[in-house]
């Protein structure tokens, strides 16, 4: 029998939990929230009889609830916790409320620093190339230190090129950015941003992840963590994004969570912006200074709750013409070149958009997984995505 909880348990314990056993941007733990009046705690102590009944709730997700248990949860919040780190769910009054907004909220977040207040100033994130342009970061530098200047928190990840660059802007006003990583915070992740990442909790910003103990970007970690970057932000910047970058499934991720979406054009008719156009003809604002951006929130900082003025078009029309304008492969079966995850993520799709909690059951893998395999296929013009995280074969 399973064993039920101790009263006196840390209602964190619980997302831990649930977050452990049905992996990193997962929609799961928060509907389970939902669905329970007790929350996680009452789902908790129904015990494996209940959850193999659970439609919602795989064999192999069932098996991970009962096999971890509460107190390695306990462990991991008690080390987290002694090791300086915020804890934060969703039952948590310090928790981002844009967060709890979304489609899939993070079950946990671990954080370095302070998060900023969202309601009281606008939250901008900037997120582009890796292998960017001298002038496509010069032009990131620039926009962190106008955004920053203008009293935005700047959100961006942490790698280099677009991130380091912007990110170092907004440090050279002391509004501290946050940086969002898709490894636990005590990684050695981009070594080389070692500093960049002291500076920032110096400054006052923060250092956020939905990981606790990944030391190593696994598949699919970036796209889990992308979601919090633009789920975060009141408005996303692109900064050269080419027609086949991940760029464009944040910008995407945007789109789904009603987030503004602004574009920098860079050089007309280079081809490292083939993406960024794209962007601006499905309607994103091109912009070519911070002082534009912080324009669309100067009259309401709290513009996240109301539908944009100029809103793009429709993710379905957006991944159309996307996909339009990728070459596409003449076979209609998935390449060699595709992953063993993607090949089979794409045997289970249909013209029919399904859940991708549907993908999950079909092919028993686990959510990271399944995402960076519809990532692939993405950008590969072999899927195609949909509000409320619905995809289909392209």
């Amino acid at each position: 029998m399973f064993l039920k909880s101790q009263p006196q348990c840390d209602p964190r314990v619980y997302w831990i939990w649930a977050q452990h056993a049905f992996g990193a941007g997962s929609y799961k733990p928060y509907e389970l929230f939902r669905r329970f009046s007790g929350g996680l705690r009452e789902f908790c102590e129904s015990g494996p009889s209940l959850w193999n009944r659970m439609e919602l709730i795989t064999e192999k997700e069932a098996t991970a609830l009962y096999s971890y248990g509460l107190s390695g949860a306990e462990a991991l919040l008690e080390y987290c916790l002694k090791m300086g780190q915020k804890v934060l769910t969703p039952e948590c009054e310090k928790y981002p409320e844009a967060l709890r907004n979304i489609f899939d909220p993070p079950a946990v977040l671990y954080v370095k620093g302070k998060l900023p207040y969202t309601q009281t100033q606008p939250t901008i994130a900037v997120v582009g190339a890796r292998k960017a342009s001298p002038a496509s970061q010069q032009a990131a530098k620039a926009f962190g230190c106008q955004l920053a200047s203008g009293g935005a928190t700047v959100i961006s990840g942490c790698a280099v090129g677009v991130d380091a660059a912007v990110l170092t802007g907004a440090l050279s006003v002391w509004n501290g950015p946050i940086s969002v990583l898709p490894v636990c915070l005590d990684s050695p992740y981009v070594a080389e941003n070692e500093s960049l990442r002291r500076r920032i909790l110096e400054r006052g910003g923060a250092l956020v992840s939905e990981y606790a103990t990944e030391r190593g970007v696994q598949r699919g970690t970036f796209q889990v963590r992308n979601r919090i970057i633009s789920g975060l932000s009141h408005g996303v910047l692109v900064i050269q994004a080419a027609s086949r970058s991940g760029t464009l499934i944040t910008a995407r991720l945007a789109v789904e969570q009603n987030r503004d979406v602004f574009v920098y054009p860079g050089e007309e008719d280079d081809p490292a912006y083939e993406g960024s156009r794209l962007l601006i003809r499905d309607g994103a604002r091109p912009v070519t200074s911070g002082e534009e951006i912080l324009e669309e929130y100067s009259a309401c900082l709290s513009r996240s709750t109301r539908e944009p003025e100029n809103p793009l078009l429709t993710p379905e029309i957006f991944s159309k013409r996307k996909a339009a304008a990728e070459p596409l492969l003449a076979d209609p079966a998935p390449g060699e070149e595709l992953s063993e995850a993607a090949k089979a993520v794409w045997k289970v799709l249909d013209a029919i958009p399904v859940h991708v909690s549907q993908l999950e059951e079909k092919t028993t893998l686990p959510a990271a997984q399944v995402l960076a395999a519809l990532t692939e296929l993405e950008l590969a013009g072999k899927a195609r995505s949909y509000p409320g995280k619905r995809y289909s074969r392209a």
